[in-house]
């Protein structure tokens, strides 16, 4: 299944870059936004299991946009989230990385750009501890919305808010994420 969902993001991706190619103009004049600062997520699996707080406070996230019209951009975005937790006097760590690109839809509202965004990718996990580790991917999707306020003319914070939704065989599992950072261009 995840191999089926790779193709389809890049066939959608592919899409996207050729549209963004045919308008080189349209691009250009939108330019390119960069943003980093800080992920916190909740896992609703874990905190529904009662075992183990499902916050992991521990995060950072970067994006990428490429304007391609006045109002929609092509999105790439990583983020990674941890927490270590002391089970049987052992520390152990889980770790939730996401990779994905998308589209991002712009609105103008004086010094603020509010947004609306879907991102298709992967998700990863890592629990590690007692001296083993265990890891894998899924095919995750994430919607989100938020707004960049610009405090200059090309520096502003971003606030957002995703959820994400993580398509394993049996489940999926869903997270909800806040971000919080700077975010440069754009404007």
């Amino acid at each position: 299944m995840f191999r089926q969902a790779v193709k389809y993001v890049c066939a959608i991706a592919g899409f996207l870059v050729i549209t963004g190619i045919a308008a080189p103009s349209a691009a250009a004049a939108q330019g390119v936004d960069f943003a980093a600062g800080y992920s916190f997520l909740r896992d609703n699996e874990l905190a529904n299991s009662g075992e183990v707080s499902g916050n992991l406070a521990k995060g950072i996230f970067a994006s990428l946009g490429v304007g391609v019209g006045p109002w929609l951009s092509l999105v790439g975005e990583v983020a990674s989230n941890r927490r270590t937790f002391d089970e049987l006097g052992t520390e152990i760590e889980l770790k939730v990385d996401f990779y994905g690109a998308g589209v991002r839809v712009r609105g103008r509202s004086g010094a603020a750009r509010p947004y609306g965004q879907v991102l298709f990718g992967a998700a990863r996990g890592r629990l590690s501890g007692f001296g083993l580790s265990e890891s894998g991917s899924e095919f995750a999707w994430q919607p989100g919305a938020g707004v960049d306020a610009y405090f200059s003319r090309s520096v502003g914070l971003r606030f957002g808010v995703n959820g994400r939704f993580i398509q394993a065989e049996d489940l999926t599992a869903k997270e909800f994420q806040v971000i919080v950072g700077l975010v440069f261009g754009g404007r």
